[in-house]
């Protein structure tokens, strides 16, 4: 059963915790950053109440690739609000994973439903263009790499490992199914929906900008959980559904 935040306090029998509640980068220009820093604080310190009260039961989250760059030093709030933030939640589960199962997935990018602003993402901008049947143009002129998790992949994951609870320990794990260049992801949907070529100034020269992870790692945990990875193809259809 999925509840809100406000409805943890009246939940009696629990046998495990999925939390996604954050509120994510785009929305700092919509609270400011001071506003921002205390409402995620403040969802993270529920959070964390709820987890003190049941002490055993498994806890799994999401957090993002982002976080990975204060993994050897202090989170920067001033540098990159989104990212310190996630990595002082991260603390929250490593400090609790003693006699439980605590695991957080980092997330680098997504493909799937929920996608709630399709210009806000290169892969959500690309099929917006491919659903109006228009040549796909790629904006940056140096290389971008992007690594993709299928949410709903994802998210049965989440619930296989809830319902097979003999692991205890802390676990951190790159949510990785694939990883493409913007020029890989651009022909891709370009050949799904009959496109021309996409459009690219690509000058491999530059410094890419590189956000990506070993997908190895996230791919032998579905496979031990018995959950099949959909074709590139298939994500891309269930994302352009939900963004028609």
């Amino acid at each position: 059963m999925a509840v809100g935040l406000d409805t943890l306090d009246s939940i009696d029998e629990v046998h495990g915790l999925i939390h996604l509640a954050f509120l994510t980068r785009d929305r700092l220009e919509v609270f400011g950053v001071d506003q921002y820093i205390r409402e995620n604080r403040a969802i993270t310190a529920r959070v964390a109440d709820f987890i003190r009260c049941h002490p055993r039961i498994p806890i799994l989250t999401t957090s993002s690739g982002a976080a990975a760059m204060f993994d050897d030093g202090t989170p920067d709030l001033g540098g990159n609000p989104y990212a310190a933030l996630k990595q002082e939640e991260e603390e929250l589960w490593r400090s609790s994973g003693h006699d439980r199962l605590a695991v957080v997935f980092r997330v680098y990018a997504a493909t799937g439903r929920f996608i709630k602003d399709p210009k806000f993402f290169a892969l959500s901008d690309f099929l917006s263009r491919a659903l109006a049947g228009e040549r796909i143009e790629i904006r940056s002129e140096r290389p971008v790499i992007r690594s993709y998790v299928h949410v709903g992949t994802m998210m049965r994951l989440f619930w296989s490992m809830l319902n097979k609870t003999d692991e205890l320990g802390f676990r951190q794990i790159d949510a990785v199914m694939q990883t493409l260049s913007l020029v890989e992801l651009a022909e891709s949907i370009s050949l799904l929906w009959n496109l021309p070529e996409p459009f690219c100034r690509i000058d491999s020269s530059q410094v890419s900008d590189d956000y990506q992870a070993d997908e190895a790692p996230f791919l032998r945990l579905l496979a031990r959980y018995g959950i099949e990875v959909p074709e590139l193809a298939e994500q891309l259809q269930e994302t352009a559904w939900s963004i028609s």
